[in-house]
C-alpha cells in the first residue's frame, strides 16, 4: 500500500500543471506594468486565466509578461494562442531565471517550463487599449446647448481555450464633463440648462473598464447675455439719514455681459406707493414711468418714494436674440419731506451759530416768515428749486433793515412744499442771543 502511494507521487510531480492564479512556490507569470487586470470568464472551460490590460495610443503595443522560475536556471518555451485554429504554436524561447516578453500584441500567451522535475504551465491574456476622444457642441439656443462626447477605442476580446468561443468584452466607457473645474455631467451628452454669457470651455474625460483615458475639450460660444447692473450718485450722504433725498441724480452702471450696445432696454417704474394705491382701486394702466435706451443712462428722480428699476439686455446672433431680465435686488428708496429750524442763534459774530440754519430734505419750495413780539414781520426767506445742496439753510443772519435786531424770543412760520405732495407747514418761536 505504501508503495502505491510513492508511486502516485511520483507521477502526480511530473504532470503539467495550470494555474490560474499565476504563481505556485515562487514559479509565476504576471506583468507589473499592466494598467489594469481581471480574470477570464470561459463560457465552456473550466479554468481561469489572467487578462492583463495596456493603455496607451491606437495601433500600439505595450504589453509585456514576465514568468519567474523559484531561482533555478530554466528553459521557459513561450506559445501564443491562434484563435482561428483554436491552437497554441511556438513564439519564443529564454534560459534564466525568468523570462520577459515586451511589445506583446494582443492575445493569449502560455509559458512552459519544468523545474525540479516539474513541469508548469501558465497562461494570460494581453490586451492593449486605447481610446479616441472627441467632444462637440450642438442645438445651441438661447436656454440651452448639448455637449456631444463619444469615442472610439479596442472593442476588447477573448476566445474560450476550449471551444475558441469568442468572448466579448464590455469597454465600459466613462463620461466626465467638467467646467473650470467643476464637475457638469457624467453622461456622454449632457443637455447645459442656462448657458454662460461668456465663451466657456468644456473638458471632457473618457476611461475604458481598463483605466485607459482620454481627454479632448470644447468651446461654447456663447450667444446668450447675462443682464447685470448698479447705481450711484453724486448726492453726498448724510450719517443721520439712512435715504437720499430728492431731488436725486442717478447713473445707471451697466455691468452686464455678452449683451449688444444698442439693445439695452430700461424700466424705471413708478413710484411704489403710487402703484399699490392704483392697485387698489382696479386696474393698473400703467407700472412703467419711463424707458431709456442707452447702455449707462441717468436719470434724476425728482420726487420721494421708493422706485424699481429693470434691465433688459440681448445678445444677436444668426438665428436668435437672446434676453436675460434683471430687477435691482432693492428699492431706490428716497425719503420724505422734512422742515427743521434751529431754535436759538447767536449772531455775534464770533463765527458760532451766527445764522438761524434751516435743516430741509426733498423740499420743492419754502416760504419762512419771522415775526417780533408785536407781530410785524422782520424778515422773510424764500426759496424754490430746491437741490440737495439746499440741505442746510442760513435762512437769517439776525439783521432788520441791514442793523442786528434786538436780542430775545421771535415768532416764525414755515411754508414748505414737500416733493412727496406734501405740505409742510410749522409754527414756532426762536431765540436770538448775542
Amino acid at each position: 500500500m505504501d508503495y502505491v502511494k510513492v508511486v502516485i507521487r511520483e507521477v502526480l510531480l511530473g504532470v503539467i500543471f495550470l494555474f490560474a492564479t499565476q504563481f505556485v512556490n515562487g514559479q509565476s507569470l504576471n506583468s507589473t506594468t499592466a494598467s489594469f487586470s481581471e480574470q477570464t470568464s470561459y463560457p465552456d472551460f473550466a479554468g481561469k486565466d489572467f487578462i492583463y490590460y495596456f493603455c496607451g495610443t491606437s495601433g500600439h503595443q505595450s504589453g509585456s509578461l514576465t514568468a519567474l522560475s523559484s531561482g533555478d536556471q530554466v528553459t521557459f518555451t513561450w506559445d501564443k494562442f491562434t484563435p482561428l485554429t483554436g491552437t497554441f504554436s511556438y513564439y519564443s524561447n529564454e534560459t534564466g531565471i525568468s523570462s520577459r516578453l515586451t511589445a506583446l500584441a494582443d492575445g493569449c500567451y502560455r509559458v512552459s517550463f519544468r523545474e525540479k522535475g516539474v513541469d508548469y504551465q501558465f497562461r494570460a491574456w494581453v490586451m492593449n487599449g486605447w481610446i479616441n476622444a472627441t467632444a462637440t457642441i450642438s442645438d445651441s439656443n438661447c436656454q440651452s446647448f448639448n455637449l456631444n462626447g463619444s469615442a472610439i477605442g479596442v472593442d476588447y476580446s477573448y476566445s474560450d481555450i476550449s471551444t475558441n468561443r469568442p468572448v466579448p468584452v464590455n469597454s465600459g466607457f466613462k463620461y466626465i464633463w467638467e467646467s473650470n473645474n467643476v464637475l457638469m455631467a457624467t453622461i456622454n451628452n449632457p443637455i447645459i440648462l442656462l448657458p454662460p454669457a461668456i465663451n466657456t470651455v468644456y473638458q471632457l474625460q473618457i476611461t475604458d473598464r481598463a483605466g485607459c483615458m482620454e481627454s479632448t475639450e470644447v468651446t461654447y460660444e456663447s450667444i446668450v447675455p447675462k443682464a447685470k447692473f448698479s447705481w450711484k450718485t453724486d448726492q453726498p450722504s448724510e450719517a443721520q439719514y439712512s435715504n437720499y433725498q430728492a431731488p436725486l441724480p442717478v447713473q445707471f452702471v451697466n455691468e452686464s455681459l455678452n449683451g449688444d450696445v444698442d439693445k439695452y432696454e430700461w424700466f424705471l417704474f413708478k413710484e411704489k406707493g403710487a402703484l399699490e394705491k392704483e392697485g387698489a382701486g382696479g386696474v393698473i394702466k400703467d407700472s412703467i414711468m419711463e424707458m431709456i435706451y442707452l447702455e449707462n443712462p441717468a436719470y434724476t428722480y425728482n420726487y420721494t418714494g421708493s422706485y424699481m428699476v429693470k434691465l433688459v439686455a440681448a445678445k444677436q446672433t444668426t438665428g436668435y436674440t437672446c434676453r436675460d431680465t434683471i430687477y435691482l435686488k432693492n428699492y431706490i428708496v428716497i425719503d420724505t419731506s422734512l422742515v427743521k429750524v434751529a431754535p436759538a442763534f447767536t449772531p455775534n459774530g464770533d463765527g458760532i451759530n451766527d445764522e438761524l440754519i434751516i435743516r430741509t430734505r426733498s423740499l420743492q419750495s419754502l416760504d419762512f416768515q419771522v415775526f417780533n413780539r408785536w407781530g410785524r414781520i422782520v424778515h422773510r426767506f424764500r426759496k424754490n428749486g430746491y437741490v440737495p445742496g439746499d440741505t442746510v439753510l442760513a435762512a437769517w443772519d439776525g439783521k432788520i433793515n441791514g442793523k442786528l435786531a434786538s436780542p430775545g424770543v421771535y415768532f416764525y412760520v414755515v411754508d414748505a412744499q414737500g416733493r412727496d405732495g406734501k405740505r409742510r407747514r410749522k409754527k414756532g418761536y426762536v431765540e436770538m442771543v448775542w
